[in-house]
């Protein structure tokens, strides 16, 4: 007999009769009586413990270069403190599709108990996938319909910060982003323009610029948007971009917010000490309750995966780069 007969019998997954041979003080204990039960019913005697893994959760992100990857590791890292759980980083290396991703690196499914996935996308066949190996599976910044989910409200985050803006005075607002084809990009970005249109400011693709996901790439934006045009205000589409503006004003001499305001998205740590007025997203909220779900997946509590879509709007934290 063999840990899958167990497993059966149990009613459970494999990984988590594994629990209960090698960790049973994580598994809740009516699921452990079941797993015992099944042992002895189907006659299976475990063999002698070897070394294994550790017990992990994965963490596959599309760029580790990032700056909101820092508060999203702490974060993650802080709900792991007290428990059995260390986190491994799966570095993608810009790959958003994490059916491709996991083809090209099977064995990285022998190494981890859980995994979170942040930014990228899901299909059904990865989600058969995962789930035959009996590895629980959460999205962070992204949607799914048929695993759980936590993403972000990014156009009503973004209507949310322009309309700020305009109610503040702002009337030629820029818009400063990233890849223009991706998905959060995308609707922060209608967000942006539908809030210029619906107060009927004249939109104009010259106020928009775009560069890499980046301090640097935030900056070579704003000189090509300050080069072609006049804004009063802009608003950046991630707050590690604003950064890179802040710096292209200083060398500019040009006073923020006397004479330009600008707004970002995401309230990363440092955001706080520049006063940058930004959107709040919430990063230790999400990933509380992804770390919750993946525990209480791991621990028999929840014993079949949820089919759940959170989403959370951002606040709008006002601070002193508008007026």
């Amino acid at each position: 007999m063999t840990i899958k007969d167990v497993a059966e019998k149990a009613g459970v997954g494999i990984s988590t009769v594994s629990r209960v041979l090698n960790r049973p003080d994580i598994v809740k204990e009516e699921t452990r009586e079941k797993v015992y039960s099944a042992m002895q019913s189907v006659g299976y005697s475990p063999a002698k413990k070897n070394a294994q893994h550790a017990y992990i959760i994965g963490l596959a992100v599309p760029n580790t270069r990032i700056d909101i990857m820092g508060e999203l590791v702490r974060a993650i890292e802080d709900e792991l403190m007290d428990t059995p759980y260390d986190l491994l980083i799966l570095n993608m290396r810009m790959e958003r599709a994490i059916s491709r991703f996991f083809r090209e690196t099977t064995n990285l499914t022998q190494k981890i108990d859980a995994l979170i996935i942040s930014s990228a996308t899901i299909d059904d066949e990865s989600v058969e996938y995962f789930r035959s190996l009996d590895i629980p599976v959460v999205l962070l910044q992204s949607r799914c319909l048929h695993e759980k989910s936590i993403s972000t409200n990014n156009y009503q985050g973004a209507l949310d910060a322009v309309n700020f803006m305009i109610a503040t005075g702002y009337t030629k607002i820029g818009f400063v982003g990233w890849e223009p084809e991706d998905d959060h990009l995308v609707d922060r970005f209608h967000g942006y323009k539908n809030a210029i249109e619906k107060v009927k400011l004249d939109f104009q693709s010259d106020m928009t610029a775009f560069g890499s996901l980046s301090v640097e790439g935030g900056y070579a934006a704003t000189a090509r948007l300050m080069e072609r045009s006049a804004p009063d205000g802009i608003f950046y589409a991630c707050d590690s971009m604003a950064y890179g503006g802040y710096r292209y004003f200083l060398e500019k001499n040009i006073r923020i917010p006397a004479d330009i305001g600008i707004v970002g998205f995401d309230d990363l740590e440092f955001s706080s000490v520049l006063g940058l007025t930004t959107m709040k997203q919430y990063i230790q909220n999400k990933v509380k309750i992804a770390v919750a779900y993946l525990l209480d997946r791991l621990t028999g509590n929840i014993e079949a995966p949820v089919n759940e879509e959170i989403s959370i709007t951002p606040k709008l934290v006002i601070r002193n780069s508008t007026k």
